[in-house]
């Protein structure tokens, strides 16, 4: 009867982790809910290669909340599961260094957060991606842009 509870247990405690990461992957996968409430999609770019579709691996995304005047870069795995390198990227004009995330994950990058009153902002990001059985890294940055 010990044996029986002990699994029982144990399977609802793997249930319970399997379900809680399905949930936060899945929240993950919308670039408003990485960044936070308040905030809008101000424009996106296609990265990588995914096969299974012909589409892209991932997509950076620049976001803006016009109440707290923060900027919002966020890049999502919109491709099959990565198995490789992420990276969301942001930052003013006039700053040397862009803030950037990146990291092995499995649905997103970032948030990477700046205010820049008055100044233009450059967001991009990078995923690596999976093409005639080798790893590539496709990586693009806007420019400065949406000024003000």
């Amino acid at each position: 009867m010990r044996k029986l509870a002990r699994a029982l247990i144990t399977t609802g405690a793997a249930i319970t982790v399997t379900i809680g990461m399905t949930t936060s992957a899945s929240a993950a996968a919308n670039p408003v809910s990485a960044c936070g409430s308040g905030y809008y999609v101000q424009e996106s770019h296609d990265l990588g290669y995914y096969q299974g579709t012909g589409g892209p691996q991932a997509r950076a995304y620049l976001l803006y909340n016009a109440s707290s005047g923060y900027n919002c870069a966020v890049t999502i795995v919109v491709g099959g599961q990565n198995q490789g390198r992420v990276e969301a990227r942001l930052r003013a004009a006039g700053d040397v260094v862009m803030t950037s995330d990146e990291g092995y994950y499995n649905s997103y990058a970032g948030p990477v957060k700046i205010k820049a009153n008055g100044r233009c902002v450059e967001y991009g990001g990078g995923t690596d991606y999976w093409a005639s059985g080798s790893r590539h890294w496709d990586a693009w940055d806007s420019g400065l842009i949406h000024c003000g």
